[in-house]
């Protein structure tokens, strides 16, 4: 088949990646000039899906690991002093792969592109599509640059804000913004003392942070207000009032925080697309489809339409039936949590235990 991958993150990544290598003919096109982002959580499933796409070994040398029996960023929960609060734990398989990594997304991106190219997949970025029209000879793309070609099959892995989406699923509503604006940045140099977790305040939104190898340090707070355009200095200033509510390292964190801060600002929002994802020659996959937190599952599924290569349409349904419950899961959890976030006083048990009980399903073999 010859396909169109449009969006170049990880979902639209691995599916080229699993497609191409499949002897498929992949063009792979996202309108970023590359990648952009702070530290990514790969979790349970997700890292054997990297481990089949071949590129693990490569994510591993530049990633923090954690075990199933370790601490993690789901257990390791402090106070406003930076004291451990006791929060139930999911009980994970040990299957040999770490439970989770977690490393910066400009590499996991790079290793991505690498593996997708020499599969042989071109992969343009600062590129995309000006038209997109289906019949029944296929999905006819004309591009940014200049080409005009007629493709099997696209694949819309362009994020929560698809235009692919938007074309060919008219009737599907926009994200819904739940009212908190998400910050996050690196700092660099991080001294070891520095702890990775989730940190409570009453009242606020709380923190994420996560000590990356190299001393990258991951730093991710919210704030609730409208939905609107941040400009860094107010992004800088908001990243400020918000790690001054804490105690311990942040004294120290607070201090790194200058004008060469460059925060990430996005709205935290999510959607659910009720299947069918495709139309057509046209699906869906990743945030465009099921948007609430980072994952990779693209690849695993993308594996059914190799399966029914003569029947694609048997293919896209088969792959819709084999993510549904696991994604629907990762959107139900993660909106129910967020809302339990916007409660004072929050809970942190009560947030821990939804947590994990989904984190434990997420981690059954599929």
């Amino acid at each position: 088949m010859k396909v169109l991958v449009v969006g170049g993150g990880v979902a639209g990544l691995s599916a080229a990646i699993s497609l191409a290598a499949r002897g498929h003919q992949l063009t792979v096109v996202d309108r970023a000039e590359g990648a952009i982002g702070a530290s990514i959580i790969v979790g349970h499933g997700a890292v054997h899906a990297l481990e089949a796409l071949g590129v693990l070994d490569q994510v591993l040398e530049v990633a923090k690991q954690i075990k199933a029996d370790e601490p993690s960023w789901w257990t390791l929960v402090h106070n406003a002093k930076g004291e451990r609060m006791p929060v139930p734990a999911p009980r994970l398989p040990t299957t040999g792969l770490p439970s989770m990594v977690f490393l910066f997304r400009p590499l996991l991106s790079d290793i991505l592109v690498a593996a997708a190219r020499r599969h042989g997949a071109d992969v343009h970025f600062n590129h995309t599509f000006t038209s997109l029209e289906q019949d029944e000879d296929g999905v006819t793309a004309e591009l940014t640059t200049g080409e005009r070609v007629t493709f099997d099959l696209v694949v819309g892995a362009d994020g929560i804000n698809s235009s692919v989406r938007e074309r060919f699923f008219p009737d599907v509503g926009g994200p819904e913004y739940i009212g908190t604006m998400s910050l996050r940045s690196m700092i660099r140099g991080a001294p070891s003392h520095w702890l990775s977790g989730l940190h409570f305040v009453p009242g606020e939104p709380g923190s994420v942070t996560t000590l990356l190898p190299d001393g990258l340090f991951y730093l991710a707070v919210g704030a609730r207000m409208e939905k609107r355009r941040i400009e860094p200095d107010e992004a800088r200033a908001l990243v400020r009032g918000a790690v001054a509510k804490y105690e311990g390292m942040f004294v120290e964190i607070a201090e790194r925080i200058d004008d060469t801060l460059q925060p990430i600002v996005a709205p935290f929002e999510w959607i659910w697309v009720p299947q069918p994802w495709h139309r057509g020659r046209v699906v869906l996959v990743g945030d465009a489809v099921h948007a609430t937190t980072p994952n990779i599952g693209a690849a695993g599924g993308m594996e059914e339409i190799e399966r029914a290569s003569d029947d694609l349409a048997t293919g896209l349904r088969a792959y819709e039936a084999r993510r549904h419950d696991r994604c629907k899961l990762v959107v139900d959890a993660s909106v129910e949590v967020m809302r339990m976030q916007r409660q004072v006083p929050r809970e942190p048990m009560q947030e821990a235990a939804v947590r994990s009980a989904a984190i434990e399903k997420l981690a059954e073999p599929y």
